[in-house]
């Protein structure tokens, strides 16, 4: 960008809102000729003089501009040019003023546990060792690998307990939009399985494999608004003792659960 051509914008700009603030003063009767209230060109002329230094601040900002991208920063004057914007120039708090200093901030809106305000649950789980199971049940029999809830009233970890591994539970701490995610593996054989995911009660999801000569592994993810107290677990629906769940030791078998989001 030349400075000639930021000299024709900032021409192109005054003259447009000239333009437009001399239409807004031109007044139009029904049926009448067009006519102009001297008055209200008096008063034009005085909204004209207050946006004068407002014309003048956006053209000094754009010569900052222009002179920013055309310095270097090993010049002596980049510091003057190149200015971060004022504090306020983001619309939300959570937002980091962006400007032309090209660093890069860190986000102010993480949970972290030294904060008490914050929270956070996270539960997973695991199949371990070679096991299978065969025909309608509840998902059972898992090894817990995280199980963590930081209230809004605590800076540690709570000592209940949210993950049932012997039931195949996760088990809401607090109202919340939570992130669910579940995988299995399916033996080789038999006739289709078909599994589905229950939260608060509800089937939310499901997924399986109609392809009896091989293995497969497959799972979804899937956020829903869970109660304090909802229970998330998945299900072999599949009625052939022959339509198997497999786990391998290889972990294909995962139920995963976080809060995305608290709504209390």
């Amino acid at each position: 960008m030349g400075r000639d051509s930021l000299s024709i914008d900032m021409k192109a700009l005054k003259i447009v809102l000239v333009v437009l603030i001399s239409m807004s003063c031109v007044q139009a009767k029904k049926k009448d000729k067009l006519k102009y209230d001297k008055k209200e060109m008096s008063s034009c002329s005085g909204k004209m003089d207050t946006i004068k230094p407002k014309i003048a601040k956006l053209r000094a900002d754009l010569d900052l501009i222009h002179k920013c991208m055309n310095t270097s920063r090993t010049d002596p004057n980049w510091s003057t040019y190149c200015v971060e914007p004022p504090a306020s120039f983001s619309s939300t708090g959570n937002q980091i003023p962006s400007g032309r200093m090209q660093g890069v901030e860190a986000p102010k809106d993480r949970s972290t546990a030294a904060t008490t305000a914050d929270t956070f649950a996270i539960g997973d789980m695991y199949l371990s060792g070679y096991t299978t199971k065969c025909g309608p049940q509840t998902i059972t029999g898992w090894t817990n690998s995280l199980d963590i809830y930081y209230s809004t009233t605590a800076v540690a970890d709570s000592t209940n307990t949210y993950v049932s591994t012997g039931s195949g539970t996760y088990t809401a701490p607090v109202n919340g939009y939570y992130n669910i995610c579940a995988f299995l593996r399916f033996k080789k054989g038999g006739n289709a399985v078909d599994v589905t995911v229950y939260a608060g009660g509800s089937v939310v999801a499901g997924f399986g494999d109609a392809v009896d000569q091989d293995w497969r592994s497959t799972g979804t993810c899937i956020i829903r608004l869970l109660s304090a107290g909802n229970t998330v677990y998945i299900r072999n629906n599949s009625g052939g003792g022959s339509d198997c769940v497999e786990e391998t030791a290889w972990r294909y078998g995962r139920l995963g659960v976080y809060m995305v989001g608290p709504t209390t």
